[in-house]
């Protein structure tokens, strides 16, 4: 068995998507219209052989419940791992304020008693493929205190913007973790990823709360730069980011080209997520997609084209949607016209007709609205 306890954890205030998370945390975002972005570090671990999963949640946690379920999905039961998720409650604060390191000290005493001797800690936001398998046999080899993945990307001036950037020496040691301010161009992106010893986990979480009750893991590891050996391993596959409104809207169209799609179409590495017995899409009064990708118990009758569809929408006659995320169970009226937008769950878009964003600023429709 894979000795290795899985913490998903949940992003900082720097990381916010305007609109969706109003209503529900990050990892609750619906992606491609049929997985909520906490299937993809779950499915990377139980894919890598990883049976003890801890889901940090710093948002309302109902729909990760109804979602999450028993585990049986992820091949994760009873008799067979553990898939825990553990919510925030904040006292008097806002959920995504309170540290990650506040909530895995509340929790240490099942960290210090889980059998594991290693832990593996991977965000919801960067959603990629890894095999956090043989990413642990790198990091032991290594005798590394931690190892954190990173991208190098050559456009952070303009994209990235606050997300964490690694600072690194010739034989890839981390120097430094900092803000993407968007002074440099090429920079080393970090995924948030962190493998290390629960040992020196939970001596890292104990140190952090000493030191601030505002710490996150991500502030004690650079404060420890100079004194452990924390190295860098590089990533050098695709990743889909999602740290502001025009990522989420532009990682989802992404996956509109076969060759992003195939990433996830891949038998020997699925990715798993609740399915809902409903019946299939029904095309109506010479309804027709094109290059969209369309979840079931859709009724369509009008015309769209690059889009992305979720589960039970209804699109009316005569309706065009061009370049739009249109999430569950949204109405587009007859007539519509809608351009790079994204309609939230439940969302009426009835009497205002003519809706239109742009990929860098998509316009949004809140969650069972009426326009």
């Amino acid at each position: 068995m894979f000795n290795a306890l899985g913490i998903i954890a949940y992003n900082n205030t720097n990381i916010y998507i305007e609109g969706l998370e109003k209503y529900r945390p990050i990892a609750a975002f619906n992606f491609i219209g049929r997985y909520r972005l906490v299937d993809f570090p779950i499915s990377n671990m139980t894919n890598s052989g990883m049976w003890d999963i801890d889901i940090y949640v710093n948002g309302n946690p109902k729909v990760l419940f109804e979602h999450i379920g028993s585990g049986r999905h992820y091949n994760i039961n009873s008799k067979h791992g553990h898939l825990g998720l553990i919510p925030v409650f904040p006292d008097g604060t806002r959920a995504n304020a309170v540290p990650d390191v506040e909530m895995y000290y509340d929790n240490l005493v099942d960290i210090e008693n889980d059998p594991n001797d290693y832990v593996i800690i991977a965000p919801v936001n960067f959603i990629y493929k890894a095999n956090y398998s043989d990413l642990l046999d790198q990091h032991v080899a290594s005798g590394a205190d931690i190892s954190m993945l990173y991208q190098r990307i050559d456009d952070a001036k303009d994209k990235y913007l606050h997300c964490d950037v690694l600072t690194l020496n010739k034989q890839k040691g981390v120097l430094g973790i900092e803000e993407n301010l968007g002074a440099y161009k090429v920079r080393n992106l970090s995924l948030a990823t962190y493998i290390m010893s629960k040992e020196v986990f939970i001596n890292l979480v104990k140190k952090a709360r000493a030191t601030s009750s505002m710490y996150w893991l991500k502030d004690i590891i650079n404060d420890s730069c100079p004194d452990m050996d924390i190295r860098a391993i590089n990533y050098r596959g695709r990743i889909y980011p999602i740290y502001n409104q025009e990522s989420y809207f532009k990682s989802n169209m992404m996956m509109l080209h076969e060759d992003n799609m195939k990433d996830f179409s891949d038998a020997n590495w699925p990715i798993y997520t609740r399915t809902y017995d409903s019946a299939p899409t029904i095309y109506l009064n010479d309804g027709t997609t094109r290059n969209t990708y369309v979840s079931n118990g859709c009724q369509i009758s009008g015309e769209i084209t690059n889009s992305i569809i979720g589960r039970a929408v209804k699109i009316g006659k005569n309706a065009k949607v061009d370049g739009c995320i249109i999430l569950p169970e949204a109405v587009v009226g007859d007539n519509a016209n809608l351009k790079n937008c994204i309609i939230d769950k439940g969302a009426r878009i009835i009497h205002k007709k003519d809706l239109a964003g742009t990929e860098e600023s998509p316009l949004y429709i809140g969650r069972r609205e009426t326009v």
